[in-house]
């Protein structure tokens, strides 16, 4: 197994799940290796999947692998020309700060499909010199914590999986309707 499904093997393993059972495009903020799991299972589902990211040299490595819609640019750019209602699968990974990723999270939340599912990555405290190396700073763990405090939402968090950085998958509630249809 490749380094890149192995580094991401819960989206890898859940994903066509996911597009299963729920309706809707597939979203990557901050382009990673990720990019290529999350466009195959787009591709296999004909889900059109759109990535952001502020590198250009990512930007174009997501369009040579073939993701329909690549925007460069901050996600908050990004956000005010997305246009999609349903979103069935989402990874948040790109600027690590909570005041970024709490605004990416308020916004694609409403828009999550049901059945759909929001992962979030980095979401487990690091000490200083890991998130010094990896990123310059990393408060994004302090989402989780606020998610995981809702009752209108499941969520689970993988600490030894992404990276060993922490994978969050975010699922909405609803009372008397049966999650996954037979």
């Amino acid at each position: 197994m490749g380094h890149i499904k192995r580094d991401w093997i819960i989206i890898d393993s859940l994903a066509d799940i996911i597009l299963k059972n729920s309706k809707g495009c597939v979203v990557e903020i901050g382009i990673g290796v990720s990019a290529e799991v999350l466009f195959e299972h787009a591709k296999n589902f004909k889900r059109t999947m759109y990535s952001c990211d502020v590198s250009k040299r990512k930007c174009k490595w997501a369009r040579v692998i073939g993701v329909d819609s690549v925007f460069l640019g901050t996600s908050f750019d990004f956000i005010k020309k997305f246009s999609e209602n349903n979103v069935a699968l989402i990874l948040i990974d790109g600027d690590h700060k909570y005041s970024t990723v709490i605004e990416e999270v308020n916004f694609f939340l409403p828009r999550l499909s049901w059945g759909g599912v929001m992962f979030l990555h980095d979401t487990m405290k690091q000490s200083w010199d890991q998130v010094y190396l990896k990123t310059g700073t990393s408060d994004s763990y302090l989402v989780r914590q606020e998610l995981e405090a809702r009752d209108d939402l499941m969520v689970f968090t993988w600490p030894y999986t992404a990276v060993d950085f922490g994978l969050t998958m975010v699922m909405k509630k609803e009372e008397n309707v049966p999650l996954f249809r037979r």
